[in-house]
């Protein structure tokens, strides 16, 4: 007995140390644990109370499926979501089969390590409903977890997956604390699980979108070619390349011209055989018999048996284009009609309504919903469209009418901001000490960092309360919102000058500009048909024809010098490439021999730094550092720069790559100034492929502007030399209305042509009035 005495208290002393440990870990280190976001809602049809549809799934540990049954969901390399509150939507499309065998969600992130576990949720909506939410607590490293997903939940087509966050920091109150919380979603362990008796393989040509992610989300076509050598296979690889970019709309699609089919292809990949049925049948045993003797277009099963391949294929080159064209007709836009949105759902499951000219949209349509927020930095956005031809960029202003409340403990001091891109345009201070209620207030938005394409436009409030200054424990935990921000919002976009102009790239990255519109066909040319060549020429068309919204007519020549003054694309190594071109696009000659040499870089740097050495002995570099300066001086303070005192443009200067850089875009005129040539060139053919898939993918495609854009390996940013003499393109009938837009915006560009013009005026005035005083007026 006494044994069992013994160790009964063992026991019990035992389980109350056990629970006084639980106690220690359930006590929060955080002080500032605060009310989250309000559950996303979906707005009830007929007006009323908006309905929340939620399904609470418990956190599980992750399953370990099959890389081949797996369905990606993040279309970028990674996913960072910061701050207090952040969201992020993607799109993924379905086959039937695939909706229906679906039962699973995976899910793998981790956080910061200042993430208060106790208050911050992560949660996971699919189709608006809520099948996840669990605490943020994976600080020491990537977590995998996964939810059930209810039956019927998976839709056949489009289907869309939003992860939110709600973060709270452990120890501090600040604003500056607010950016030390993040949650990162490592996309490769993030997929929809497909169990292997319902894969899902794509088998028609409508099943095409749903081609996927890999895990780095990057989607990748390897096109097939045996003969690409040919140039009958030129024309129809490149509209097939288009056609198959719009059919998926994937945000990093590349595309990848071999001609050998690969043994396997994983998630994210299609492998499609184009040629005549002659050199298909000896890599495809599987291949349709009508191929000997019509246009094919299917999918046919590969040799290994696991997966399917796309098969284009004909009797000869001119059925193989037939077959082309019959996939390519029903996803191209014809000439004459306007779109309304931009497609770029694959990035933020959401068309982006298209700007033309005077519009009032509300923050509804925008996506943006009404919510409530207790915390310190409250942001959340949308995205528009802005046409290829927008000019007002230097004088024009939008204006967003904002319904938002702050509560009484909110402190002058405290503002709200408007950004354009990641650039500040406005700011509105909050100065009432009782609270308020703002009824469309006018906030004016400065649209000099609008460009063409999507822009994105966020609002941030950041929000100052005694309570935070102090941040006595458990004074910041409070529910009581601080800020709401109503969806009756609206941006007010007022009738702007549209006048195209060249060279643009961010018109050519954001809307296809100057080639989506054209009823001729532009000039491709190539050095040469290799793997390198068609590949990049593939890459590029692919991502030009989603931005435009339809396949680009283009016509392979096979001299650089017979393009004349056509619009061209102009894909090689710069060796390859003809001085003309190079001087057109404002590409350094000399390039053609040192870039990628290294001994000539060498001979180059030294040469431009003894250059460098002897201009300031002769001129003075304390006078050139004062011209600096002074230059500085005037951007910082009155956002002026000496290239805008000027009375005419001035000439683009000449690039000459660096050694970082691997690959270029550039553009410039044709030698008589009515056409357009981009060029795409690199040292090295493998440079070209690499550069160009590297540029295609989302985030770096967005970047692309000026007359020059260049990439490296070790560039954090594209290299982008701005536009000095552009050629002014008209795309709207010619009326006084638009010119004098037009004009203002010129003479807000050209300061100093503005005050010659309104020093001309006022002597005009003069003279005017003196004559009429002369020969009307009293005499003295």
């Amino acid at each position: 007995m006494r044994l069992l005495s013994k160790q009964a208290a063992i026991l019990g002393l035992s389980l109350a140390l056990s629970a006084s440990s639980a106690l220690a870990q359930a006590v929060p280190f955080d002080m500032s644990g605060e009310r989250g976001p309000t559950v996303e809602t979906k707005p009830a049809e007929g007006g009323g109370k908006p309905a929340t549809v939620e399904t609470r799934q418990p956190e599980q540990k992750a399953k370990t499926p099959d890389p081949i049954a797996r369905r990606y969901i993040v279309s970028a390399p990674s996913l960072l979501l910061e701050g207090e509150i952040d969201s992020r939507s993607f799109p993924i499309f379905l086959t039937k089969q695939q909706a229906g065998g679906i039962a699973s969600l995976s899910l793998g992130y981790s956080n910061a390590v200042v993430v208060a576990p106790e208050s911050s949720r992560l949660t996971v909506i699919v189709n608006d409903v809520k099948v996840g939410d669990v605490p943020v607590q994976s600080a020491e490293g990537v977590k995998d977890i996964y939810f059930d997903l209810p039956a019927g939940l998976l839709r056949p087509g489009g289907n869309r997956v939003t992860f939110q966050v709600a973060q709270r920091h452990r120890t501090d109150c600040t604003i500056r604390s607010t950016f030390d919380l993040w949650t990162a979603i490592d996309p490769a362990r993030t997929f929809l699980t497909i169990p292997a008796e319902a894969d899902g393989r794509l088998a028609t040509v409508d099943d095409i979108p749903a081609i996927g992610l890999g895990p780095t989300g990057q989607t990748t076509f390897t096109m097939v070619v045996p003969e690409m050598g040919q140039p009958a296979a030129t024309n129809a690889l490149m509209r097939l390349s288009q056609g198959l970019a719009l059919m998926a709309k994937m945000p990093n699609q590349i595309f990848d011209v071999v001609d050998a089919l690969p043994a396997k292809t994983g998630p994210g990949e299609l492998a499609v055989l184009v040629g005549t049925a002659g050199d298909i049948a000896p890599l495809l045993p599987s291949l349709p018999a009508s191929a000997h003797s019509s246009a094919v277009a299917a999918f046919a099963d590969a040799p290994a048996g696991d997966h399917k391949v796309f098969v284009v294929s004909g009797p000869d080159w001119r059925s193989v284009e037939e077959a082309v064209e019959g996939l390519v007709a029903p996803v191209d836009r014809p000439l004459g009609i306007t779109r309304e949105a931009l497609s770029v759902r694959q990035r933020n499951a959401a068309d982006t309504p298209l700007v033309a000219g005077a519009a009032s949209l509300t923050f509804a349509s925008l996506g943006v919903r009404t919510g409530e927020f207790s915390g310190r930095r409250f942001r959340t956005g949308f995205d528009i469209g802005i046409p290829s031809d927008f000019f007002a960029d230097a004088y024009g202003e939008a204006t967003l009418l904002l319904d938002a409340a702050y509560s009484p403990e909110v402190l002058p001091g405290s503002h709200i901001d408007i950004y354009v891109n990641g650039n500040i345009a406005s700011t509105v201070p909050i100065t009432s000490r009782n609270g308020g209620i703002f009824r469309h207030l006018p906030i004016r938005v400065t649209m000099r960092h609008f460009r063409p394409g999507p822009n994105r436009i966020d609002i941030e409030a950041v929000l100052m309360t005694q309570a935070d200054k102090i941040c006595a424990p458990g004074a910041s935990a409070s529910h009581e919102p601080r800020f709401a921000l109503f969806d009756s919002s609206e941006l007010r976009v007022p009738r702007f000058a549209r006048m195209a102009q060249l060279p643009n790239l961010a018109a050519l990255s954001g809307t296809g500009f100057p080639y989506n519109g054209q009823t001729e066909p532009a000039a491709l040319y190539l050095d040469r048909l290799d793997a390198d060549m068609l590949s990049a020429s593939a890459t590029f068309l692919g991502k030009t024809a989603v931005a435009s919204g339809r396949v680009l007519q283009v016509r392979p020549e096979a001299s650089a010098l017979a393009i004349g003054e056509r619009n061209a694309v102009l894909v090689g190594t710069i060796s390859q490439l003809p001085p003309v071109v190079l001087d057109q696009t404002h590409i350094a000659v000399e390039s053609a021999s040192s870039w990628g040499a290294t001994a000539g870089d060498v001979q180059g740097g030294a040469t431009e730094e003894a250059f460098g050495e002897w201009q300031s002995r002769v001129r003075g570099g304390s006078w050139r550092g004062q011209i600096s300066a002074f230059e500085a001086w005037l951007q910082r303070t009155f956002d002026i720069s000496l290239s805008s005192l000027r009375l005419l443009p001035g000439a683009e200067q000449a690039v000459t790559p660096g050694e970082d850089a691997r690959f270029l875009i550039a553009q410039g005129d044709s030698p008589e100034r009515t056409g357009t040539w981009t060029v795409l060139s690199a040292p090295t053919g493998a440079d070209l492929r690499a550069g160009m898939n590297a540029v295609a993918q989302e985030e770096r495609w967005r970047e692309v502007a000026g007359y020059a854009t260049l990439e490296g390996k070790g560039m954090e940013e594209l290299d982008t030399r701005p536009v000095s003499s552009a050629r002014f393109v008209a795309t709207q009938p010619l009326s006084f209305a638009n010119l004098r837009l037009v004009a203002a915006n010129w003479l807000s560009s050209n300061i100093l042509a503005y005050a010659v013009v309104f020093c001309l005026l006022s002597i005009l005035l003069g003279i005017a009035t003196s004559g009429l005083l002369r020969r009307f007026g009293r005499e003295s």
